[in-house]
């Protein structure tokens, strides 16, 4: 019998666009060019990064549910928790759980802000749903326009007390990216 490879790849898509202007810039900021790390921010408002991440599965948990590892999160009422493709193994800030927030679009509505809970693992993190109809299979938008309701890289590097283009630079190969 043979032994199967052991695979590095995770469950659920990630996927990061990017206009070409803008990974021209990440590409020298990321080989020591603070100039060009500057302008990457600056063009954020006119041409943001979009970073899409596949929910993996759903669970309605009841009130006081613990969340991730060291439940540092509990429901405070019955609620909808979705898992979501993409943690610190992948590059996503440890620090973003209980802090930040991602949007869902609904196919024929307006982008829904739901909060990251709890602690963001190797692979994943949870989002608090409530009563809105995330399913697997669908997209959270990690940050986005905000001139289109997504949470801004400039708004999670605020709240994370990061450079935007760190949060970009830090993504892994797993994540893939499209030029726009």
């Amino acid at each position: 019998m043979v032994p199967s490879p052991i695979s590095t790849c995770t469950a659920g898509q990630r996927i990061l666009t990017i206009s070409a202007e803008q990974k021209s810039r990440l590409d020298a900021a990321i080989d020591g060019d603070s100039a060009a790390a500057a302008a990457f921010d600056t063009a954020l408002s006119t041409d943001p990064v979009l970073l899409d991440v596949e929910v993996l599965s759903t669970k309605r948990v009841r009130a006081g549910a613990g969340v991730s590892y060291g439940h540092t999160y509990r429901t405070s009422r019955p609620t909808t928790l979705a898992r979501v493709a993409i943690g610190y193994g992948h590059g996503m800030p440890r620090k973003a759980g209980n802090l930040v927030s991602v949007a869902w679009v609904p196919h024929d509505g307006e982008p829904v802000r739901l909060p990251i809970v709890g602690r963001v693992a190797m692979d994943e993190f949870v989002v608090d749903a409530d009563d809105v109809a995330v399913q697997p299979g669908a997209f959270m938008r990690v940050f986005g326009d905000a001139r289109r309701g997504a949470p801004s890289l400039l708004e999670w590097a605020g709240l994370l007390g990061e450079m935007p283009v760190a949060i970009v630079a830090c993504l892994d190969s797993r994540v893939e990216r499209r030029i726009r």
